[in-house]
């Protein structure tokens, strides 16, 4: 079957009372952005809309890529769920005739919005308070331990699919949950790579699916109640708490895992979690086997704690989400939908405001990675994402290289260019890199797999679901927003203007060197013996 693409879900779902079958979504109001287009936010099969009826306020999300047995499989996540005597899951309404899309019919789920913060925005506010966080540690081990009785797993436990509303935990997004009554091994997803075991395959699917989640989750909070220093250095923008996929990759290479076999109290749980992480993933240990020590594997060699002894640099970068070079404007077009992580040299800072009808004029900034005048891909910070910054983007941002992470937005096009960017409402999609970790992680976009089918728009996961190699990719068309208010540096028609007083602008090839030139001044010959090597290493890893 094949699914709309994120313009398609936005054309419709812009007019609610057309699109939705259910008579209560009928009369609802879709959550927009400052360019008056839905606000949509991305999970690993679905878009995911704010719409607030009569009634109440609603998550709904779109799906835009299939699920095998999807109704089947919610149908019985559904029964279970309700049967449960525990408030870390969200009701929700599976609707297998949800919505209209160009005079097709597509499943939706309706799921109750859940007033609070994602973990990651959570431990932005809380990681320097201990007692908070050992609350939220102890609620993750009751969540864990039911979860573990009932034979349940949700999946996919990481920062985005956690909320904490008023200091109690929900778990949402349940596209990946197995309850009792499925079928073993019949997955869709393998979980995101900063909180699963780099053995974790969709054959892997059952009620054992969470347990390296949980041991990760646990030991990353007693490391922050331990040295709250470890949140700012390690968080990898938000992503994550402080593990990452190379860190589960290669324990022995980790700097992470150095420093908490340094601090007394950690050690030895380090120690058995980093045996843990090179141990098949058959033979991870329940939550609480790991806290009491058992069942843990035999580790392959011991890990120098020693911190000012050599690290190995890691063969290859291992992202949560595909990555995408800032400069390449036609493969950045190809990601419309996805959640990517995009790396780019900033050599444009374009503030400016914007009104919509009658109200004050709201601040914007366009981070851009190319002339305005182009086709390019940028960075844009509006208003309520301004306010969440604690450094301004200003003329110090220029030259410097940066990772942010988030959907790429639909197109936005005039008659003299077309732009894409990546929305950022948090202070921790922006990551800050210098010149040679900008080279690694551009690096491994030539290892990474080709993006979906467009007839299948894929939001890259946070879920890294499964798919087979696409046919090339169409280009997604532009989308108008339903009301298009006025902008200070922008005419009607769209166009982006310069804003003399203001704009601050640097020409691209001034400043800090591109990783690319430095990478292209390697001899070829240099290139394929490392490309042999890391392609052995990647084998390896994920054999």
């Amino acid at each position: 079957m094949s699914y709309p693409q994120i313009t398609d879900y936005h054309e419709a779902i812009q007019h609610p009372a057309q699109a939705f079958i259910d008579p209560d979504l009928k009369q609802g109001a879709v959550a927009e952005n400052n360019l008056g287009l839905p606000l949509v936010m991305s999970g690993g099969f679905a878009l995911t809309y704010a719409v607030t009826t009569p009634q109440r306020k609603c998550a709904v999300r779109c799906f835009h890529r299939e699920i095998p047995a999807i109704q089947q499989k919610y149908d019985a996540t559904s029964k279970k769920l309700r049967s449960l005597a525990i408030g870390c899951f969200v009701d929700f309404d599976f609707q297998q005739s949800g919505i209209s899309v160009r005079q097709r019919v597509f499943p939706i789920v309706r799921m109750d919005w859940v007033e609070g913060d994602t973990l990651g925005i959570w431990l932005d506010k809380n990681f320097n308070n201990p007692g908070t966080l050992e609350k939220a540690r102890t609620d993750f081990v009751a969540i864990a331990r039911f979860l573990e009785r009932e034979g349940i797993a949700h999946g996919d436990i990481q920062n985005g699919n956690v909320m904490v509303a008023d200091g109690e935990i929900k778990l949402i997004d349940y596209d990946g949950m197995f309850v009792p009554g499925m079928h073993l091994g019949n997955g869709s997803e393998t979980g995101h790579r900063h909180f699963q075991h780099p053995g974790r395959r969709v054959a892997n699917f059952g009620p054992g699916m969470d347990r390296f989640s949980f041991i990760a989750l646990d030991l990353s909070l007693r490391a922050l109640i331990e040295d709250r220093s470890l949140y700012s250095k390690f968080r990898e923008g938000g992503e994550t708490i402080i593990f990452k996929a190379n860190d589960f990759a290669d324990p022995q290479n980790s700097e992470i895992f150095r420093r908490l076999l340094a601090m007394p109290k950690l050690k030895g749980q380090a120690r058995s979690f980093a045996a843990i992480c090179e141990a098949p993933l058959a033979a991870v240990p329940t939550l609480d086997e790991f806290l009491s020590g058992r069942n843990i594997p035999a580790a392959k060699a011991p890990i120098n704690a020693t911190l000012a002894s050599a690290t190995k640099p890691a063969a290859a970068y291992i992202p949560a989400y595909p990555v995408v070079d800032a400069l390449n404007f036609s493969a950045a077009l190809q990601r419309v939908g996805d959640r990517v992580e995009m790396i780019g040299r900033i050599v444009e800072i374009k503030p400016g405001s914007r009104k919509q009808g009658k109200g004050r004029s709201k601040r914007y900034v366009f981070i851009n990675f190319g002339s305005w005048r182009g086709n390019i891909v940028k960075i844009s910070i509006w208003s309520d994402g301004l306010a969440r910054l604690k450094e301004q983007p200003s003329a110090k941002w220029i030259g410097r290289w940066v990772s942010v992470t988030g959907l790429m937005d639909v197109p936005y096009e005039t008659k003299l260019y077309k732009h894409l960017s990546i929305t950022v409402q948090e202070e921790g999609q922006i990551q800050w890199l210098d010149d040679v970790q900008a080279g690694f992680r551009l690096a491994s976009i030539a290892m990474a797999p080709p993006p979906r089918d467009r007839g299948l728009t894929g939001a890259a996961s946070s879920g890294s679901p499964v798919a087979a190699s696409p046919p090339a990719a169409a280009k997604p068309k532009t989308l108008r927003p339903r009301s298009q208010g006025t902008a200070r540096g922008h005419k009607r028609a769209g166009r982006q203007q310069p804003i003399p007083a203001t704009a601050i602008a640097v020409p691209a090839q001034q400043g800090i060197q591109s990783p690319r030139r430095f990478l292209a001044a390697i001899p070829q010959w240099m290139w394929a013996i490392g490309t042999i090597i890391a392609l052995i290493t990647f084998i390896r890893m994920y054999a």
